[in-house]
């Protein structure tokens, strides 16, 4: 194999990976065992909460209790390799080689956890980044907790409480801090103090969505995920989604619903509305704007909360009962329904949806996804400006490999070597070149459609039977083409860039599964089609999967899955005539990547150096404090 072959030795974009284990619940004053296991890489699903394992390190079993912050991680991220033991001799750098010493010795701080010199210098993203989350995110934590009192008072504004109620922010152990918010829970107790009502305030987490290098995407998200809100349920009542009771753009500036302000300011409010629509004027959302009576300087949202009788999230489920036909059946059914239900209204451009600050909603944001403020997170500029829409797929295509094209000009440690840098070169070169193979012509210009591009298990809640009751975290949802609608990548537990032999086969067998609900429930809707007559979504999606447009716009969505999938099953379906086809397509098609590919890859060279230094100088400053 060609030795450029390095890359695919990268970390990849990988799903949830489930691993069968003896989860025993105890009882009620009964005592268990901890689980024990050699499943490092097993993800810690949200029913892992509470219990005990002993994960395997290579020579001995750790103890770890699961707490609420690890879950979505692996177990060996909790089981380091080597035991951290801090020297107790003085040791004299100049006489040996200090970092093979203290890179196995020493670990710094994470967010969830700690980490090694050896697994920092693996890492994809930027660990010189990643190191600081922990301290920003302490900051956060008790700028929150000393602004409980603050948090009450707003909440309670917002709800229009009177005096025979209160509002009380719950314990911090009880916070929940995801992937890009902090999720605080909220009770209204009574006069008598009974619990009557609970919420969720929703703070962004500016240290995880680029607010430090790019100011102003804290906004951008907040403003984006409240119009979507509002969207849905003007034109999608059907699709179940938390009630948005309340948000603020800057914690002083807050909209509320406008049904919560008093009689005369509603009144008020209905004949402002009333002229606005005579003289032509852009129709205002449903919320009011003020201002709050508290100081916060962080933005939110306020939605309702989603108790347990209501419903459980998908992934707790999953693991053991993903081989239940009948509850597939419900749950493809009711994910077909929600995505029909949001292409019903045809869109008129590529976006996100956004308010102004008189809350007007409009689709002329640039198209939010994860991806963005994550890369705009290390300082990686995506070339997409907020104000960026699209009409066209061609053009919104390009931009998105342009992010991946910057990706590896801006993140320090993006290559591994030369070789590496010219495959990563040529693959995206590629990425461009086939691009019109997985584009049908007579869609490039619409029609567009609200896509949720993050529709993860994790972000849907069930009932025992798997009939859909929520759907959360709707920040990440878009205006996409048609041609970018697919079947959920995680039906078979793997990651898109995991589907090869038996894993492919069995993803096939689940993806025909699935869009035999989906068509069935697009027909419903178009009754007057002839038998054998695909409607377009079924016809769009099936073309999509056999010509590999499925894996070719989520290579785009991909930030560490792309290069693998392009070898996978772009790369295939292409005829191949030299002996060593890889080594002839990269050597040929690299420098086509830019006029300064061959520069670029020296400056690559010599970041990834640079890199590598800063990481062990921040290493060893860790050691000497």
């Amino acid at each position: 194999m060609h030795s450029t072959r390095v890359l695919f030795a990268r970390s990849v974009w990988k799903g949830p990976h489930i691993v069968p284990l003896p989860i025993v619940r105890p009882k009620p004053g009964e005592t268990v065992k901890p689980i024990r296991t050699k499943a490092r890489s097993a993800t810690i699903l949200p029913n892992f909460i509470g219990l005990k394992f002993q994960v395997h390190n290579g020579k001995i079993y750790h103890d770890i209790t699961i707490t609420e912050d690890m879950v979505g991680h692996k177990l060996g991220e909790f089981s380091p390799l080597k035991l951290a033991r801090y020297l107790s001799f003085e040791v004299k750098i100049n006489s040996i080689n200090w970092l093979r010493i203290f890179s196995e010795i020493l670990k710094l701080k994470t967010i969830y956890g700690e980490t090694t010199l050896e697994e920092a210098l693996l890492e994809e993203h930027n660990m010189l980044h990643k190191l600081k989350y922990w301290q920003k995110r302490e900051d956060l934590l008790r700028y929150l907790e000393d602004h409980t009192n603050d948090i009450e008072a707003t909440v309670s504004h917002l709800l229009a409480l009177d005096k025979t109620k209160q509002c009380h922010v719950e314990a911090v152990d009880l916070w929940r801090h995801g992937s890009f918010n902090m999720c605080i829970p909220i009770h209204v107790t009574d006069r008598r103090g009974q619990q009557r009502e609970r919420f969720i305030i929703r703070f962004p987490l500016p240290y995880k969505i680029g607010e430090e290098t790019f100011p102003g995407n804290a906004d951008e998200k907040l403003r984006c995920e409240a119009a979507t809100y509002i969207w849905i349920g003007q034109n999608c009542p059907d699709v179940p989604i938390p009630r948005l009771l309340g948000f603020s753009l800057d914690g002083m500036q807050y909209f509320i619903p406008l049904d919560k302000a008093p009689w005369y300011t509603r009144w008020t409010e209905y004949i402002r509305r009333y002229f606005r629509s005579l003289f032509g004027h852009a129709p205002l959302s449903p919320y009011l704007r003020g201002r709050n009576p508290s100081r916060l300087k962080y933005g939110f949202l306020l939605i309702s909360y989603i108790e347990r009788h209501d419903g459980a999230m998908l992934l707790e489920t999953w693991e053991d009962q993903q081989h239940d036909k009948a509850k597939r059946t419900n749950l493809f059914k009711g994910l077909s329904q929600i995505m029909l239900s949001l292409s019903r209204i045809p869109l008129p451009r590529i976006g996100s949806f956004t308010l102004d600050d008189q809350g007007v909603l409009s689709l002329t944001n640039r198209p939010l996804t994860l991806r963005l403020h994550e890369l705009e997170n290390e300082g990686i500029p995506t070339g997409i400006a907020r104000s960026d829409t699209y009409t066209s797929i061609e053009p919104y295509t390009l931009d998105l490999l342009g992010y991946h094209e910057s990706l590896l000009r801006h993140r320090p440690n993006s290559i591994n070597s030369k070789l590496d840098c010219e495959a990563q070169m040529a693959v995206l070169a590629g990425m461009r070149a086939v691009l019109p193979h997985f584009i049908e012509r007579g869609l490039r210009n619409g029609p567009f459609q609200l896509t949720l591009t993050d529709f993860s298990r994790a972000n849907i809640y069930v009932d025992k039977d798997w009939h859909i009751k929520f759907i959360i975290d709707l920040e990440w949802a878009c205006s996409l083409p048609v041609q970018m609608q697919n079947s959920p990548y995680w039906l078979t537990n793997r990651g898109v860039d995991q589907l090869q032999g038996d894993d492919f086969t069995k993803y096939r067998d689940m993806h025909d599964e699935f869009m035999e609900a989906f068509e069935k429930e697009e027909r419903l809707q178009h009754t007057g089609l002839p038998e054998g007559v695909n409607a377009l979504h079924t016809r769009v999606m099936r073309r999509s999967w056999d010509s590999g447009g499925f894996f070719y716009f989520h290579a785009l969505d991909t930030t560490v899955g792309l290069f693998n999938l392009f070898w996978q099953h772009i790369w295939p379906r292409f005829p191949h005539f030299s002996k060593e086809p890889e080594k002839a397509f990269e050597e040929a098609v690299f420098p086509f990547w830019g006029f300064d590919a061959q520069s670029v890859t020296a400056a690559k060279l010599k970041d990834r150096e640079e890199y590598e230094t800063k990481l062990r100088t921040l290493f060893k400053a860790g050691v000497d404090d």
